[in-house]
């Protein structure tokens, strides 16, 4: 199986049938669209299976010249587009959608300079956080097996399984003969909203991702409150996307009423108007989001609800603009297409998606506060490090400044006492993201 990159999408809508679409197309009774209903088409495309079968030189299974085919079909399409093998949808499924899945624990990164994979930290309260596993083990072999050279993806993989089944990972470690670990896999829920109480009763919580992920900010919000929460910053920087409807529900836990998002397509399956509704909507306390060129697609939608409604201030660099609205269809053998079916609109009718020929994108925010690349570098090795709960912490980067934070800090300040922040522009240049 390929380890192509699967793009993370903004929204899994009801899937329609396309449950004739994968024998149909290669048997030649494919009826939607209209250029593939002329049988020319299908047949050029059964002529150059039969080539390969019969004068390729090697053995190629029908089956992997089919993936190759929908591999293909969907690359002509936009980039969110993309063919997913069953067991490619089976994992874009835990982590995009559910956010867990069976598996030991463990955060692991790739150190090219011995071809292996390394464990960034252990993740608490799991079979790898209880066993004598620490940031900086190598991992060696997966069941007896050697990992060497495996891409990380292909090494969570192998270590990922059924609850309750057993995994060795031989393990190594500067001073230490390698050695085996055992563990015993559960449920691992992946943790996308991480909060702190900051100074002055300001609550901090930054989110990931959008994934299944309401409760768990309910939850970090009701933690907050217990502490006192006079105000909250929501961080929203490198936050990819996810589900339209967390960031539905999300939104919804602020807004008293009123649009939150519209969707347009081209079937009626794919207009839809969200709105909010006052039943348990949090009090109006003072609220700013951090954004950046990090912030796509679900982080956008939310970004854009509350700032066209006046009830959160933006701070920090332009977003992405990432508003189109993926749908994955299934397929009779469990693999799916996801397609781009719908573009997404703010509440003031704003299409933030970026395209060819158009100069403006994103949502540009209220305050803004740019940061240079090595600035938002030393912010993700904050971040990293502070996911490490085992084991010894690496020293704070000395001489920091996260601009984006302290601004963001004055505004609720401003805010709480009734007056206008003292907010200077920070404007640098930057290479521009790229257009996909």
């Amino acid at each position: 199986m390929s380890d192509r990159k699967t793009t993370l999408t903004l929204a899994l809508l009801p899937s329609v049938g396309l449950s004739f679409a994968l024998l149909g197309f290669f048997a030649g009774y494919l009826n939607w669209g209209m250029p593939l209903r002329k049988a020319s088409h299908l047949a050029k495309v059964r002529a150059a299976m039969d080539h390969v079968q019969e004068r390729y030189y090697g053995q190629v299974p029908a089956e992997t010249l089919l993936d190759g085919a929908l591999e293909g079909m969907t690359s002509k399409l936009d980039p969110y587009c993309d063919y997913l093998t069953v067991q490619e949808y089976k994992e874009f499924r835990e982590s995009v959608v559910e956010g867990k899945f069976g598996g030991v624990g463990i955060v692991i990164g790739f150190d090219r300079a011995s071809s292996y994979v390394t464990v960034e930290t252990p993740i608490e309260g799991t079979p790898a956080f209880e066993a004598d596993i620490l940031p900086g083990d190598q991992i060696r072999e997966v069941d007896g097996k050697s990992i060497k050279g495996q891409l990380p993806s292909e090494v969570a993989r192998r270590i990922k399984g059924v609850p309750d089944s057993k995994v060795t990972l031989t393990m190594a470690r500067k001073g230490r003969e390698p050695f085996q670990v055992t563990l015993t896999r559960k449920i691992i829920v992946v943790k996308a909203v991480k909060p702190k109480m900051l100074e002055d009763g300001v609550g901090y919580i930054r989110l990931t991702d959008f994934t299944e992920m309401v409760d768990q900010f309910k939850e970090a919000m009701k933690g907050l409150q217990d502490q006192g929460m006079k105000a909250l910053v929501i961080d929203l920087r490198f936050n990819p996307g996810g589900l339209l409807e967390e960031c539905v529900k999300l939104a919804d836990l602020f807004l008293e009423q009123g649009v939150i998002v519209t969707t347009k397509g081209r079937t009626e399956d794919d207009v839809r108007v969200r709105e909010a509704k006052k039943e348990g909507t949090y009090p109006p306390i003072p609220l700013v989001l951090l954004v950046n060129e990090g912030t796509a697609s679900a982080s956008e939608v939310l970004a854009g609800a509350l700032r066209d409604h006046g009830r959160a201030a933006l701070v920090g660099a332009r977003t992405y603009g990432k508003g189109s609205v993926q749908t994955p269809f299934a397929l009779p053998d469990g693999s799916h297409l996801k397609l781009t079916t719908a573009r997404y609109f703010t509440p003031n009718g704003t299409s933030v998606h970026r395209e060819e020929g158009k100069k403006e994108f994103g949502i540009d925010p209220d305050y803004r506060i740019e940061m240079s690349d090595e600035e938002e570098d030393k912010l993700k090795k904050k971040w990293n490090d502070e996911r490490i709960s085992k084991g010894e912490r690496p020293p704070e980067e000395k001489g920091f400044v996260d601009h984006q934070l302290q601004a963001a800090l004055e505004v609720i300040r401003a805010k709480l006492e009734n007056r206008e922040p003292k907010v200077e522009a920070r404007v640098l240049q930057k290479d521009k993201p790229s257009e996909n």
